[in-house]
């Protein structure tokens, strides 16, 4: 080992980890107020003096992202990952990540059904990279510690804004813990995680045909199977199509305004689908902020169908979070805290024994998709 190798394993990390989270949910946090004003101005202001999106636009635009997303990938860089393999930390230099982030930007903005959360992770693990190199730290032990925490700390900027403006309440929440939201925990908990499951298991099989590098041809099909779920949503219910489109983690409190049940029906479907071909296609994006949708519109799927059954507050919690958990494989600790901390964050504490029985009920579904041997991708 040479002295300078040396000097640097010996030196304490924590400065350089530090001072990369900080920088990590700066940046994170200013990237994800432009991925939310992108998908602002593309899917609500420019369509907002038309009664309804007219097909040509969300087809259009969705072209557009697939034929962008081909041409980043294909001629700029290719340094991400399937959103299906879930979100992975690893080095990435300022080069790398030009051609991750404009990936990211390209399927967000066009409307796939993929969530910002690896767009912060991308920004955050460049600074944690840039990070370590600028303060000497060349051993890869302590590389990895820094561009964790660089990563750590852009995640956590989609936290911020949630929690200031209180955006993740679902309003009306019990009082006291209720024992008989307890036992409709579970079948949501089942529904959710089956819905999800599905989803991964059809973008697996597609993933599989897509292959490594970028599939010009599967990335237009997909985005035309985008673009006919929402618009067979709008026209069968005549709501948004952004309850299809996007990731849709801002649509979950609009959720409880829906009172029919072949609207909540058409919603789920159709995002499910929207979902897996966005997974399976190439696209980039994050797979958590979708499937809290999917699981969502479940529990809220359920408590329509039963009278005098679950509350639409805890049954959507309930949903939400055995969504998550059905997206990655979690050790049962992370399970039960998630649980909590979505309980809390979307409610109140009376909901978080309900969460935490509907994390652990997911948690013991089989995930189907992930018998499907995915080729591995680049990055």
């Amino acid at each position: 080992m040479s002295a300078t190798a040396a000097q640097s394993t010996s030196r304490r990390p924590l400065p350089a980890m530090l001072i990369a989270g900080v920088i990590g949910l700066v940046l994170g946090y200013a990237v994800l107020l432009a991925v939310n004003a992108g998908i602002a101005l593309v899917w609500e202001d420019i369509p907002g003096s038309w009664e309804t999106t007219p097909a040509w636009y969300v087809i259009g635009v969705l072209l557009l992202a697939a034929v962008l997303v081909y041409v980043v990938r294909r001629f700029v860089g290719d340094t991400g990952h399937s959103p299906i393999g879930g979100i992975k930390v690893s080095a990435l230099t300022p080069r790398d990540y030009v051609g991750a982030i404009l990936a990211i930007l390209a399927s967000l903005w066009g409307g796939v059904v993929l969530g910002p959360e690896v767009a912060l992770v991308a920004t955050g693990s460049m600074i944690g990279t840039v990070t370590a190199k600028g303060m000497g730290f060349t051993d890869p032990a302590n590389q990895k510690k820094i561009v964790g925490f660089g990563a750590l700390g852009a995640i956590l900027a989609l936290f911020v804004g949630p929690i200031l403006s209180g955006s993740m309440q679902l309003g009306s929440t019990p009082t006291a813990i209720e024992l008989a939201q307890l036992a409709w925990a579970i079948p949501i908990a089942i529904i959710a995680s089956v819905a999800v499951t599905l989803s991964r298991l059809l973008a697996a099989v597609l993933a599989r045909a897509a292959g490594q590098g970028p599939h010009l041809v599967i990335l237009i099909v997909a985005a035309l199977g985008v673009a006919a779920s929402a618009l067979l949503m709008q026209l069968l219910t005549g709501e948004s199509v952004l309850f299809v489109l996007t990731s849709g983690e801002e649509m979950i409190s609009d959720l409880p305004t829906l009172t029919t049940v072949s609207t909540v029906v058409a919603i789920l479907v159709l995002k499910s689908i929207a979902y897996a071909v966005s997974l399976g296609a190439g696209y980039r994006g994050g797979p958590f902020f979708p499937a809290m949708f999917v699981g969502a519109a479940s529990g809220l799927l359920v408590s329509l169908l039963i009278p005098n059954g679950p509350s639409y507050s805890a049954a959507i919690v309930v949903g939400v979070v055995a969504a998550v958990v059905s997206t990655a494989p979690m050790k049962w600790i992370l399970v039960i805290v998630l649980g909590a901390v979505i309980g809390l964050l979307m409610g109140t504490w009376t909901l978080v024994p309900a969460a935490v029985l509907g994390a652990v009920v997911a948690r013991v579904i089989p995930r189907w998709g992930d018998r499907i041997i995915v080729p591995a991708q680049s990055g």
